[in-house]
């Protein structure tokens, strides 16, 4: 039995429940709806009444509908149905239900980089489809964080959004609006990865970079005004990779940028490789055990106090030279030989040569140390020398009087180590990577996580205190 509020609802082209108004998009207005046919929701978008007259705005509805029938991609809604009924253009899509990226704020780097390459793919599907007619390829919902909704675990639909007032549209689509076109040039391939390159610094630092009070000098801003570093936004950001690219796809010449979307796909995937592999294990030698020692037997006395073996090889000392010396000869005949005495033996000898190598030594050391004091204070050399003071953040050096710590070490990777929030390897836990010869203080660790020792560690960068998580695979101690 339908209910009272249910017959109060319009049924559109006879098989469309109307539910409710969503909002308005730059053509359309967007409502919510049940396909009584198929028993399922859907949008319905429906030419805005004050555009019907407009015949320009009315062909580009039109087009727009027939182009989306053609593309599927996860990002994009998927188009059911689309037409005219009663002169008026309609459009019939999947539903969806989601938050707007728009105002959420700062999303980590492997979020954002995630988000980007969604949406990128879907861009790069529309532009294989370039032909004489479509030299742009099919089309797709303009770039923006307003027309992206998250509707699952880093799942994000390109939409043409319906949450701004449709008076409030052009001034969001200008902050990414591509330096060509505001000069009046022609749209490009490279045109929408420059909006893509902005969309991509906004989901990390939550801010967009380029700015003005109004539309149209928001637009003409981008002429001028390049798209700063991400640590402008973000101090605690260091990721002169991500910045790379970012740079080339906001290039303020349309040469310079990624020449499509799929070349943006790829730098992503590229990228996502460098910031994402493992960490290496160093090879693990095992450590010999050490043999059991066993107690010395004190030998019999004989009648005369000596030991009895000990009267018994003199007395018998000719035939056991005989023996061994058979023995010898038959073990460098045979080969054979007994290899546990062998390794005793020379393990004898060479703890009595590292003894003797180690006091020399700390002769030589003790002498030198000697004549280097005496000479510095004979000849005066201490108040020449000047040392260079260590930073002020690290603590006083091993020994020196007002030490705290032990434990210094300098990042030894040519590329730079990765600074994580918490031990271990997902790649989410990147905050920077820390460059090739940085001085680091240990603060707690080691600790294992997915197999490699971590430490969390304390440096300087641009005159602030910085913490987070390194592999201590790759710190060396600081001589």
């Amino acid at each position: 039995m339908t209910s009272p509020e249910a017959t109060k609802e319009p049924v559109l082209f006879g098989r469309y429940r109307v539910h409710e108004a969503l909002g308005e998009t730059r053509l359309a207005t967007v409502y919510k709806a049940t396909d009584l046919r198929l028993q399922r929701p859907v949008l319905i978008h429906l030419l805005r009444k004050e555009l019907w007259g407009n015949q320009r705005k009315r062909e580009q509805f039109l087009q727009e509908a027939a182009q989306s029938a053609r593309r599927s991609h996860p990002v994009l809604l998927e188009v059911f149905d689309s037409g005219e009924s009663n002169n008026r253009p309609f459009l019939i899509t999947e539903a969806v239900e989601g938050r707007p990226l728009f105002g959420m704020g700062a999303l980590s780097v492997a979020q954002a980089l995630t988000v980007a390459r969604q949406v990128a793919d879907a861009v790069a599907l529309c532009q294989r489809h370039r032909s004489a007619e479509l030299p742009l390829g099919l089309f797709h919902p303009p770039i923006s964080s307003a027309n992206l909704l998250l509707v699952g675990n880093d799942q994000v639909k390109l939409v043409d959004g319906w949450f701004f007032a449709s008076a409030m549209i052009p001034a969001d689509l200008a902050h990414y609006r591509a330096p060509e076109l505001s000069a009046g040039q022609a749209p490009q391939l490279a045109s929408v990865v420059y909006a893509l390159g902005i969309l991509l610094f906004e989901l990390i630092t939550g801010q967009r970079p380029i700015h003005g009070d109004d539309p149209q000098s928001t637009a003409l801003a981008h002429l001028s005004k390049p798209v700063p570093p991400l640590a402008r936004a973000r101090p605690a950001i260091y990721l002169p990779s991500v910045d790379r690219l970012i740079a080339q796809a906001t290039a303020r010449d349309p040469s310079r940028r990624f020449p499509d979307a799929q070349a943006l796909v790829v730098a992503i995937d590229s990228l996502w490789h460098e910031l994402t592999v493992q960490t290496r294990r160093l090879p693990v030698i095992p450590v010999a055990q050490p043999r059991p020692v066993v107690p010395p037997v004190a030998p019999p006395q004989s009648a005369t106090g000596a030991p009895a073996s000990r009267v018994a090889d003199r007395a018998n000392a000719p035939a056991i030279a005989r023996r061994d010396l058979r023995s010898r000869v038959s073990r460098a005949l045979t080969g054979s030989f007994d290899v546990d005495q062998f390794r005793r033996q020379n393990w004898g000898r060479s703890l009595k040569g590292w003894l003797v190598m180690m006091l020399l030594l700390l002769v030589v050391a003790g002498g030198s140390f000697w004549a280097v004091t005496w000479a510095i204070e004979r000849l005066g050399i201490a108040s020449a020398l000047q040392l260079t003071p260590l930073p002020e953040w690290l603590p006083p050096a091993v020994g020196l009087p007002g030490n705290t710590t032990t434990e210094q070490y300098v990042v030894n990777i040519a590329e730079g180590l990765n600074l994580r929030a918490e031990p271990g390897t997902n790649p989410g836990n990147i905050l920077m990577v820390v460059p090739n010869g940085t001085i680091v203080r240990k603060m707690e660790g080691p600790v294992m996580a997915d197999n490699i020792p971590w430490l969390k560690v304390q440096f300087e960068q641009n005159g602030q205190l910085i913490e987070g998580w390194m592999s201590l695979n790759y710190l060396r101690p600081q001589q």
